[in-house]
Order: C-alpha cells, then sequence, then structure tokens
C-alpha cells in the first residue's frame, strides 16, 4: 500500500509529469482514473482508507482530538488475524496517538519534513527484506507535501513547478522501492488527497498578499465577504472539496490483475474489501466501501455516490461536507448555502464556479439524502485524546506547518 502524500490524479494520469515507474505499474495493472478520497486532510483519510469507513463511523474528524474508534476493524487488524505480518513505513500527522495504525505490529515513524529527500530509502529497503510471508505493508510518503522542495536544490518552492518538480523526482526515487517487491505482491499506489498550488507566479503573489491581508486586517470580524474573497485564494489542501484536492489515482497491479483502465468512480473506502478480496481473507463486516474486483474483472458494478469531509485546521471547526457521483457534486459548508456543480458538462469537465442547485434541486436532494445516510450512520461516538496526547500531536502538527 503505497501512499503519496498530496498526489492529485492529473499529476499521474496527465501528459504533462514525467512519470515512467507509475505509468509502468498502470499499464500492468487496474488504473482507475476516478478515485474520490474521503477527506482532503491526511488522518481522516487514512482513517477511511484503513478502514473502509466513512467518518461518522470511524470517528476521527480532523488533525487534532480524534482517535478511532474501536468498534471499527483496521485493515492491519484484519490481515493480522488471517496470519499475515503488518508493517507500516509512515511520517507527517500518522501518530500513534490518533490509533489510525491500529493492528500493526511493526511501525516506523519517519521525521520527512526535516530528513533528507528519500534519505529512508535504505533502511525501508532493508527492514522489506527480512520481512516474514505473507505480508502487509503501509508506506506513506511526504516528499509530494508542500513546501516542495525538489532536488538538487532543495530550495522550497510553492507553485505548480515545484510540484511537478517533486512530484517527478519522487517517481524516479521509488524506483528502487518498487523494483524490490517480490512477483507476489499486490500493489496499491494512490494519495491521501490532492492538492492546489498557484498555476503562475502572479497567482503565487496574489496568495501572498491574500494570506498577509486577512492575517493583518483580519476582516473576517468585521467585514466577512472580504474575508471569503480572501481566503478563496487559499493553496493546500484540507480546506475545500474542489475536484485537484478530492480526486487521487488509484492503480492496482500484482499477479492475477489484467491492465485495464476503468473509469467508473471508485471510493477510498472500497479498498479494505477490493485488497481483502484479493488476498482471499474476511473483509471486516459493517463497511462503507465494497470491492471493487468486478471492476477490474470486466464486469459491471452499480453506481454508489462518494462522501466527503473537508476538515483542515484553516477551517477553525467549521466542517464542509460533500457527496459525489460521476457528473454532479453537493457540498453542505458549515454554516454556509449548499452548492451543486455540474461535473462533465458537456463533456469540458468539471465547472465549479456555476452553483446550479436552484435548477436542479431533485439532484440536489437525492445527494443531500446521501449525506444525511451517511452521517446517520455513526453509531459510536466521537472518540477524543486525553491532555498529554493533544500536546503531542499539536507539537507535531506544528512542526509540519498546521498550527
Amino acid at each position: 500500500m503505497l501512499f503519496v502524500d498530496s498526489l492529485r490524479a492529473d499529476a499521474i494520469f496527465g501528459d504533462h509529469i514525467a512519470t515512467p515507474n507509475f505509468d509502468a505499474h498502470a499499464a500492468r495493472g487496474a488504473s482507475f482514473r476516478h478515485c474520490v478520497c474521503t477527506a482532503t486532510t491526511t488522518t481522516p483519510s487514512f482513517s477511511s482508507i484503513l478502514t473502509g469507513c466513512y467518518p461518522p463511523k470511524h470517528g476521527v474528524r480532523g488533525l487534532q482530538g480524534y482517535r478511532l474508534s474501536g468498534a471499527v476493524t483496521t485493515m492491519a487488524e484484519a490481515f493480522g488475524r488471517a496470519g499475515y505480518h503488518t508493517h507500516a513505513e509512515v511520517t507527517g500527522p500518522l501518530l500513534p496517538q490518533t490509533g489510525v495504525l491500529r493492528g500493526f505490529e511493526e511501525v516506523h515513524h519517519r521525521q520527512d519534513y526535516r530528513a533528507p529527500f528519500f534519505g529512508w530509502t535504505t533502511d525501508v529497503l532493508e527492514r522489506m527484506s527480512a520481512y516474514s510471508e505473507p505480508w502487509l505493508m503501509l508506506l506513506h510518503i511526504w516528499e509530494v507535501h508542500r513546501p516542495f522542495r525538489p532536488p538538487p536544490t532543495y530550495e522550497k518552492q510553492w507553485d505548480r513547478a515545484g510540484y511537478e518538480a517533486v512530484v517527478r523526482a519522487s517517481d524516479e526515487r521509488l524506483g528502487p522501492v518498487l523494483e524490490a517487491l517480490p512477483d507476489n505482491t499486490i500493489t496499491v499506489l494512490s494519495g491521501d488527497h490532492g492538492e492546489e498550488y498557484p498555476d503562475t507566479q502572479v497567482e503565487v503573489l496574489v496568495n501572498r498578499v491574500s494570506r498577509k491581508a486577512r492575517k493583518v486586517l483580519k476582516p473576517k470580524n468585521w467585514f466577512p465577504y472580504l474575508d471569503r474573497k480572501l481566503s478563496a485564494q487559499a493553496v493546500g489542501h484540507g480546506f475545500a472539496l474542489h475536484e485537484h484536492l478530492i480526486r487521487v489515482p488509484l492503480i492496482v497491479s500484482g499477479p492475477g490483475i489484467s491492465p485495464s483502465t476503468i473509469s467508473n468512480q471508485v471510493r477510498h473506502i472500497d479498498l479494505l474489501p477490493t485488497v481483502a478480496d484479493l488476498a482471499g481473507i474476511p473483509a471486516p463486516d459493517g463497511l462503507d466501501g465494497r470491492t471493487l474486483r468486478p471492476l477490474m474483472e470486466g464486469d459491471a458494478l452499480p453506481e454508489e455516490p462518494a462522501y466527503m469531509e473537508a476538515v483542515g485546521v484553516k477551517l477553525e471547526g467549521k466542517r464542509i461536507s460533500g457527496a459525489r457521483s460521476a457528473d454532479w457534486k453537493l457540498l453542505k459548508p458549515g454554516g454556509g448555502k449548499p452548492a451543486l456543480y455540474e461535473l462533465n458538462e458537456g463533456g469540458r469537465g468539471p465547472d465549479e464556479k456555476h452553483n446550479l442547485i436552484a435548477r436542479y434541486p431533485e439532484i440536489a436532494r437525492q445527494l443531500e439524502r446521501y449525506i444525511e445516510e451517511v452521517e446517520a450512520s455513526g453509531t459510536v461516538p466521537e472518540s477524543g485524546m486525553n491532555t498529554e496526547e493533544e500536546a503531542e500531536v499539536a507539537k507535531h502538527l506544528k512542526d509540519l506547518g498546521y498550527l
């Protein structure tokens, strides 16, 4: 399970970045072109990836103060019960205090935001060579996370050029890791969420000025309209559910998986039941996701919407919830009015500027009902941390630049 933090779908499936290693895996396996993440923040996103459940059920609704519910079964627990040895190589906010890595026998947390670019490779390869079969490995890498520090200069960059450079360099440096995998390995490649970045130097300047203005003028208290306009210039992730933030690449390759390109909408919550199915082990009960194996074998699956949340620090506790179908996306911001966007207008692609909820109220209501069903499925209370655990998580988040 290889997850590249902040890897958006068009970084792999577009033609503007050279990614030969990812392309080779896509050519050998099932390439899902419309995979939707559950949250645009790392910890809640991985909570859904590793449990096959939506946030109301697993209980992780943000970066701080939440611990994975004990009522859900993690991927590591499911595979461990089936006799697998489970290993996690992670970084960023995926800390033991969150409970997200529950069930992994061996966990190595790297502070890659302080380490050289891909400085972890040798240690991870040595540990991989000693794994006893059968094994499950989660490898989460941070090199594509902002601020972008592409080699050979490793200077901080914030724009599209910096992002593309770190994606290209990561693809190259991941070559030895992917080559070291045994032939009988099922490999899942994805991102935990996408990324927004300024496309031009003008946008970089506008973004910098907007951030400075919000910090100095504090218009939220006296001119909310101006504050919303300035905050719309935000870059990074966690603050919204834009297409570049929720759409991530998904490639599944390995023995018995035929090459295919799949255009159906799929979701991160589908990964646990899918890999369990492929490995021939029982999937936990009560999952929100479903196995994608029929699609990988050329069969059909009925369309299901995707539920999403934005819970980043920039939102200051005002959660945005949403539901997405193949053609529509409904967003419900906390304290704001809902918006409906068409995703494939006349074949031209997503239109996230024009709110069409007044024109298509029934479509909006169908997606809203799905959001209500998901939110009502949370049968366990949101779990919390104690004071010491929250302080430790806050320290790491500050190191990462979130606080």
